[in-house]
């Protein structure tokens, strides 16, 4: 029988574990088994809840808990689950803050939930006759209370007043005002029937009545807005590091931030919001695009001297949600749960009128020592010499630039992998999201040798993570032949890319990192361009090459010159050969095959000869590795008194002089 009910928990967990029901780690679920309540722990989501993860509390002391007013040390919540914390429990997890409630409804399984759609009645000012009306004597509503063993305590009351009223016992579902619900039963069908009774009948409800008309979208002028507001947000919202800044434009975005929405003025929905969003946006009303830098930096100031904070959302009234957070994971946690509250701002002024927190109800949960444990448990730790830097790395699905992100990866950097590509980017970006983190890497497709491309590429890094720090220009092509016997095609096409592309990379990338360098001044940004030894010494027979990568020293030394003013340092990684890339080793267009059919290596017949004879010109006897320019590109970047640089990392075949 046990077996079977830690089955059906973990099934309703995981199954209402979902954005739609719970978010962030938010919910809970317990199930009782011979005098133990078995919990979820704080910072564990329903989504990846399994029975391991449980915590073993004696069911007495926390019923005894809850009728006692003996004081205590701290957190009277915490205090009984320090006492009913069964011996020899080795997780180390805090069980949740809620573990009373759970203990005294009496049904073996026991369900948490923030659920978007019911939210709409429990958010709601007519709440009780709305839950009359549509779920009659199935529901208990419980007014809003502080969490902890006042809430237990309330529940506990409305859940006898009704068997007195009416004789029977309490209803399985339990409706939180500004909360959620709760849902109890002996199986996991129970569990879920109850869970679309309530989800079943409030859309029903919703869907009668029609929803607000959103404004016309702008979409140049957004997404111009984007352009100028995220990466000053990066700087101001960050600590010490920059911030990730996510953004959204949706439909339901333009509908429910007008001047007047609640979400904007009133302040939030329930408290997960206040954990993760904060409790109340700060408004930038953007009236001239060439000022809406300057506005964003004041806005956030006001809300600065207002609140003592800096804000963890920022809205453009009917145009764009910003939000702000230590990683790209944090930020889109932010920006989606104030994305639910906006749908649920909609859908409970369908039903009646939206009501929201009261600022002192709002002040409890922002101060309540359980909920800043489930935030931090639930953000986790990051080390390494690149922590909180956002990396760009052209040419990246493959060679060197895939070499590189995963060097900047293993330091901790959040990197955006850009290629022609996309699918194999995309593809290389799951997998490394997969080893380091979700939203760690992320893929964007560009063309380097397009102005519009490289243009688009930077704007969705911005709309996605609001900046960057680090752009590095990899991407490159060889054809080697002769001065005498290349076309003009080839030889444009290795301009294009290597020289051409590195400059109009710098182009589109110079005034975000340049805007973030207004709103930090004491950070410095970096542009490196991954250049080659060929860039040191001329190329016999790989003229185009060499002439491109001389060229992308002068342009270094040039933008270096020019950009140090706008907090940007400039400079190139020159590797040696990497003799085992697809450069090198592609058996149709590798340059093994390339130089031995131009005749680059005197006496060659075959591709080990060209192989040998490279690897003999480096004194380390072997060829530059993915790795070796990984340490490089980080040391340029950790130097804050190096610009306009060309670093050789060639074994010692080119030093500098």
């Amino acid at each position: 029988m046990s077996d079977q009910l830690f089955a059906d928990l973990i099934k309703v967990a995981n199954r209402y574990g979902e954005s739609e029901y719970s978010r962030a780690g938010g919910g809970n679920a317990s199930v009782k088994i011979d005098g133990v309540l078995h919990i979820k722990p704080s910072g564990v989501s329903l989504l990846s809840l399994t029975q391991a993860d449980l915590v073993p509390l004696a069911l007495q002391p926390l019923l005894d808990a809850l009728v006692s007013d003996e004081p205590v040390e701290g957190d009277p919540v915490m205090a009984a689950a320090t006492a009913a914390l069964l011996p020899g429990y080795t997780g180390g997890r805090r069980p949740s803050v809620e573990i009373l409630f759970h203990a005294l409804i009496d049904d073996p399984l026991v369900l948490h939930l923030h659920p978007l759609t019911a939210n709409a009645l429990t958010c709601n000012a007519d709440a009780v006759a709305l839950a009359e009306e549509l779920l009659g004597d199935d529901a208990l509503v419980v007014d809003y209370i502080d969490p902890g063993v006042p809430l237990a305590r309330e529940i506990a009351a409305v859940r006898d007043a009704f068997t007195a009223r009416t004789g029977k016992p309490a209803p399985k579902i339990t409706l939180l005002r500004n909360h959620g619900i709760i849902v109890s039963g002996d199986t996991a069908e129970e569990i879920s029937a109850h869970v679309s009774t309530v989800t079943d009948a409030v859309r029903t409800a919703i869907d009668a009545v029609p929803a607000p008309t959103a404004p016309a979208a702008d979409e140049p002028g957004t997404r111009a807005l984007i352009d100028a507001i995220a990466p000053t947000l990066r700087g101001l919202l960050g600590g010490e590091h920059l911030a990730v800044v996510a953004s959204a434009t949706s439909e339901l975005v333009r509908a429910e931030t007008g001047p007047d929405s609640a979400m904007l003025t009133g302040g939030p929905l329930i408290p997960d919001q206040i954990v993760y969003a904060g409790s109340l946006p700060c408004v930038v009303p953007v009236d001239d695009l060439a000022e809406a830098g300057d506005t964003a930096a004041a806005a956030v100031a006001d809300f600065h001297a207002a609140y003592g904070k800096t804000p963890v959302i920022v809205v453009v009234p009917h145009t764009v949600v910003f939000a702000a957070g230590k990683d790209k994971a944090a930020a889109d946690n932010a920006l989606a749960v104030f994305i639910d509250s906006l749908r649920v701002t909609r859908d409970a002024n369908r039903l009646g009128t939206v009501q929201v927190m009261t600022p002192a109800q709002r002040g409890f949960i922002e101060t309540w020592e359980a909920e800043a444990y489930r935030q931090k448990v639930a953000a986790g730790a990051a080390t390494g010499r690149l922590t909180g830097k956002i990396a760009y790395v052209t040419g990246a699905a493959q060679g060197f630039g895939l070499g590189i992100t995963e060097s900047l990866l293993a330091e901790g950097a959040t990197v955006v992998l850009a290629d022609l590509n996309l699918d194999g980017a995309a593809a290389q970006a799951e997998r490394l999201s997969a080893q380091h983190g979700a939203g760690k890497a992320l893929a964007v497709g560009v063309d380097v040798s397009s102005p519009e491309s490289q243009i688009d590429a930077i704007h969705e890094v911005v709309r996605r993570v609001g900046g960057l720090d680090v752009f590095i220009s990899n991407a490159g092509v060889l054809r080697a032949d002769g001065v005498m016997t290349q076309s003009v095609a080839d030889f444009d096409f290795v301009t294009n890319i290597n020289y051409r592309g590195y400059f109009l990379g710098v182009r589109a990338v110079a005034p975000v990192l340049a805007a973030q360098h207004v709103a930090r001044p004491d950070r410095l940004f970096d542009i490196i361009e991954i250049n080659s030894k060929s860039g040191l010494e001329g190329s016999k027979r790989n003229f185009a090459y060499a002439g491109s990568k001389f060229g992308g020293i002068g342009l270094t030394q040039s933008f270096a010159l020019e950009l140090i003013e706008y907090g940007i340092k400039v400079n190139a990684v020159c590797p040696g050969n990497f003799l085992d890339g697809p450069l090198w080793s592609d058996p149709d267009r590798g340059l093994f095959v390339q130089y031995l059919k131009a005749g680059k290596v005197e006496g060659a017949t075959t591709i080990d000869d060209v192989r040998h004879f490279y690897e003999a010109k480096v004194p380390m006897g072997r060829g530059c590795l993915p790795s070796d320019v990984g340490r490089a590109v980080t040391y340029v970047i950790e130097q804050q008194y190096e610009t306009g640089q060309a670093v050789p990392v060639t074994g010692g075949q080119n030093m500098l002089n």
